[in-house]
């Protein structure tokens, strides 16, 4: 196996316990409208979980829906990817992160391929050339080689900054493109430019938010359509807005 998609989950997120089990839309949970969309494609998927005994409610759910998962440390998250990733013999992975319900899958064959092509990272970048996952967006995937994130894990072992980047799995790669082959990309027109728009769930607040999308638009919609839908109700992007202005990325 070369290519995996590895599904960033775990129940002890401390802003909105169990949210990624919690019921959204239609009786459907954050793992479930994530798994309707992985299940359309042609490459290996697995729940990165955690050894915490409360993640054992995510290893129900994978064996309910035939889903393969990993248990791997709960904060060091750079380990569990590479952990994952060797137990499964990848080299080329796609980060899901499994509190996004609108999570575009359409372009992992493109980031897929730039990895094939010898690059450490590759990501969707707004028009500052940040990288999508630094938005509030939580809209796209992102491309690392395995060997990448090992180098990183290396490089950090005496890095006074440890703790953080080991949390958050590609901020050193991305954060330092002279060491490693950092590809962005310019993400599609419709949001490029947008930082008013926030998809990710991290809050009660963001829940209903995302909730009351998902009635508008019916539980999945193009990218075009999801942000005029935004547009053409202020009540959501005032919660989206609020959000924004809570949280730093």
């Amino acid at each position: 196996m070369s290519n995996l998609i590895i599904i960033q989950a775990r129940t002890s997120s401390t802003r909105l316990l169990g949210k990624v089990l919690r019921p959204l839309w239609k009786g459907k949970n954050l793992l479930d409208l994530q798994l309707g969309q992985l299940n359309k494609l042609d490459i290996p998927f697995v729940v990165a979980t955690t050894e915490n005994p409360s993640d054992d409610a995510i290893v129900d759910w994978a064996e309910q829906n035939k889903v393969d998962v990993f248990r791997g440390e709960e904060l060091n998250v750079l380990k569990r990817f590479i952990d994952c990733a060797k137990s499964y013999s990848a080299n080329n992975l796609i980060r899901v992160c499994s509190d996004n319900p609108f999570i575009q899958l359409d372009q992992i064959s493109e980031f897929l391929y730039t990895l094939e092509q010898g690059f450490d990272y590759m990501s969707y970048c707004n028009d500052s050339g940040v990288p999508a996952i630094k938005t509030h967006w939580g809209l796209f995937v992102e491309g690392v080689q395995l060997k990448a994130l090992e180098r990183a894990s290396e490089m950090l072992q005496n890095h006074p900054e440890k703790t953080f980047y080991s949390e958050h799995v590609t901020n050193f790669i991305y954060g330092n493109p002279t060491e490693f082959r950092v590809h962005l990309h310019k993400a599609p027109e419709p949001v490029i430019s947008r930082n008013d728009l926030r998809f990710t769930i991290d809050t009660p607040a963001d829940f209903e938010n995302m909730r009351n999308l998902l009635e508008l638009v019916g539980g999945s919609a193009s990218l075009e359509h999801l942000i005029e839908t935004v547009d053409n109700h202020a009540e959501i992007k005032s919660v989206m807005r609020e959000g924004i202005e809570k949280f730093s990325k």
